[in-house]
């Protein structure tokens, strides 16, 4: 079912309101009374005034749909109770009434915006279909405000619903991130404890062949420490990087970029790629640390995944940091060979992936983060090498590091 139709469904559950109070202004009592009975067959109240000061008062208190008045009254005119109403309220309707057909009266209403001229004695033919048209477009702006109304709600309901789903996507992101991470970790761990496992084996056969002098202990506990501490520094690095923060704050592009580079630097060279960073102009963003972060960390998985099923001994990502006509700009390539043609326009959709057991959220969420968060822009394109990731944003003097 489309929006409209949607709408419209909801529309006829709306209990439009009829009911039309009508503001009568007019200094002479019989035609007072008399009107105000015929307006009592058409309309659901009438509030009465006697001249142009009390019409205004009564206005300010009941706020009415529709004012009808006449010209010439004592202590204040129709035009000029007319002429201070539409201070306060430029739309609502107004019927003038008068036994004068003078031309500078009417010229002098329509610059007021009165909708109708009646003149005296009045027609109640004539009153009727004054009454109905205007009655008309009172409902039709009712029916018009509910429905902005109802749009608003549902726009509103739709930006939650965006907002909870993009709030799932980076959880889910995040978790297959932390899933290659404690890869990375377990692949920089086992260096250091088969080292400890040689050390430990080395201090049994140094005690069962000779005795152990305070040099060789010394040397023991120092090498043991120093990988002890690599390992406690690897577990301190991986809870830092994902540790939520969700304060906006200004950081610098390469502190985030080597961050990330050192963090998968040890895992990286193990499989034979080596991460280059080149920085030309450094500048600061406004936004969330750990955001900008993801955008880094998903665009170097994704330059690192390009080489799988390569045996590539020159496997390199290179990222350069520059400023060009105050635009900040980030770039990400590598040496893989670049991306199928067919492939290049569906990068950032939503699951749109060619890895086996990929989830087609990280590339996505680049997008959605660089363009909604930091009001940037992302274009990938193939380069003679390989793939090419260029992110733009604009920067300030201030935010300018060089």
């Amino acid at each position: 079912m489309t929006i409209k139709r949607k709408c419209l469904k909801a529309f006829k559950k709306i209990n439009t309101n009829e009911h039309i109070s009508v503001l009568y202004v007019e200094d002479q009592i019989d035609i007072q009374e008399e009107l105000s009975d015929i307006l009592s067959m058409f309309v659901d109240e009438v509030h009465i005034a006697s001249n142009g000061k009390e019409g205004l008062e009564v206005f300010q208190k009941i706020n009415p749909d529709l004012i009808i008045t006449d010209i010439q009254m004592p202590v204040m005119t129709g035009l000029e109770m007319i002429s201070e109403i539409r201070k306060k309220n430029k739309t609502i309707p107004i019927i003038v009434t008068s036994a004068f057909n003078k031309t500078d009266y009417l010229l002098k209403a329509i610059d007021l915006g009165v909708e109708h001229y009646l003149l005296k004695p009045i027609m109640v033919n004539k009153l009727e279909n004054c009454l109905n048209k205007i009655k008309t477009y009172l409902f039709q702006q009712r029916e018009l405000e509910a429905y902005q109304h109802y749009l608003e709600d549902r726009v509103e309901e739709e930006v939650v619903l965006r907002e909870a789903k993009e709030a799932l996507l980076i959880e889910q992101n995040k978790s297959y991130e932390i899933g290659q991470m404690v890869s990375v970790i377990a692949h920089q761990w086992k260096q250091p404890l088969h080292y400890l496992n040689l050390l430990i084996e080395d201090l049994g056969m140094e005690y069962d062949y000779q005795p152990l002098t305070p040099e060789y202990i010394k040397d023991f506990i120092q090498k043991g420490t120093n990988r002890i501490q690599f390992l406690a520094n690897t577990m301190d690095n991986f809870l830092s990087f994902y540790k939520t923060n969700k304060n906006k704050t200004n950081f610098f592009i390469s502190h985030v970029v080597k961050e990330v580079a050192l963090f998968l630097e040890m895992s990286y060279k193990s499989q034979g790629i080596h991460i280059d960073i080149i920085i030309k102009d450094d500048y600061a963003l406004y936004g969330i640390e750990n955001e900008f972060q993801q955008v880094v960390l998903n665009l170097i998985n994704n330059a690192k995944e390009a080489f799988d099923g390569q045996k590539r001994i020159d496997a390199k990502i290179t990222i350069v940091i520059s400023i060009d006509e105050k635009k900040g700009k980030l770039t990400i390539k590598d040496n893989a060979g670049g991306i199928k043609y067919e492939n290049i326009s569906k990068i950032f959709q939503l699951e749109f992936t060619t890895k086996e057991g990929g989830n087609g959220i990280g590339l996505y969420l680049v997008k959605k983060i660089v363009e909604e968060r930091f009001k940037g822009s992302i274009i990938v394109s193939n380069q003679e090498e390989g793939a090419q990731f260029e992110l733009e944003f604009n920067i300030n003097e201030g935010n300018k590091n060089v």
